[in-house]
């Protein structure tokens, strides 16, 4: 590589760090302007910078607003064995607060590529029959309500691919499209015996307090054991999730 391919990649990295630096370090989101004037870095030039950082996934920009703040996956690939451990560290108490109240079983999820993957749970104790969950468990995505919350509140390009690639044959893409915008719509899912057997589950999206999805955050037991508790149930999970997304703000800001 020659000395000048060497002195342009290091300035282009050097660019991509005072962006990065910015954004993670202040707790606030940014305008296009707002960056320009803090990182002197020329307009045309961010622009293209940051729309390639927004399709890595390590930018966002909210709709709205056009303003920039980090994205998760950038937290998720740079420092995410901390990410999921404090996650787990401020949502596990929460777990078995739920799990001793409702007797059922607590099961918080994540996306990994394009499939599910459960990365904490909590089981009743002494409870004869009930649902069973590991870390490391695969949750397929198409089915329950642990893996819709998964698709519904995933970035919208990921959903895109997995509709073109990671769904089995014979999943009707039409009528799981309107499921999983009814689940954005009610902020949570409800089935019935979808995934297995005589278990119904109840999920919530966990979002990073910077409006970000991070995982999903659900109940699960016998399907019976929610007849006429669906209202109160969603009542604790979202009351939960609320709290969880606080607390990971504070921990991530600052």
């Amino acid at each position: 590589m020659t000395q000048g391919r060497m002195e342009q990649r290091q300035s282009a990295v050097e660019k991509i760090v005072a962006v990065m630096e910015l954004l993670c370090l202040s707790g606030r989101t940014f305008s296009l302007r707002e960056i320009e004037s803090r990182v002197g870095i020329p307009r045309s030039t961010l622009h293209r910078l940051l729309l390639s950082l927004e399709k890595a996934g390590w930018v966002t920009r909210d709709a709205s607003s056009e303003r920039f703040r980090p994205g998760v996956h950038f937290f998720l690939l740079h420092r995410g064995d901390l990410f999921h451990g404090e996650l787990i560290r401020i949502a596990g108490p929460e777990m078995e607060r739920l799990v001793r109240e409702t007797g059922k079983t607590a099961v918080m999820s994540v996306l990994e590529g394009m499939t599910g993957l459960c990365i904490h749970h909590v089981e009743p104790k002494g409870t004869a029959v009930k649902y069973v969950a590991h870390r490391g468990m695969g949750v397929p995505v198409h089915v329950g309500a642990t893996g819709k919350v998964l698709l519904a509140f995933c970035r919208e390009d990921l959903r895109e691919r997995i509709f073109a690639s990671g769904l089995p044959e014979g999943v009707d893409k039409v009528v799981l499209q309107r499921e999983l915008a009814e689940i954005r719509r009610r902020g949570y899912a409800y089935s019935r015996e979808e995934w297995m057997e005589h278990a119904g589950d109840i999920s919530v999206p966990l979002f990073d307090g910077r409006g970000e999805f991070v995982a999903q955050f659900g109940l699960a037991g016998l399907v019976t054991s929610f007849e006429g508790q669906e209202e109160a149930l969603v009542a604790k999970l979202k009351d939960v999730a609320t709290r969880v997304s606080g607390a990971l703000q504070s921990v991530f800001s600052g």
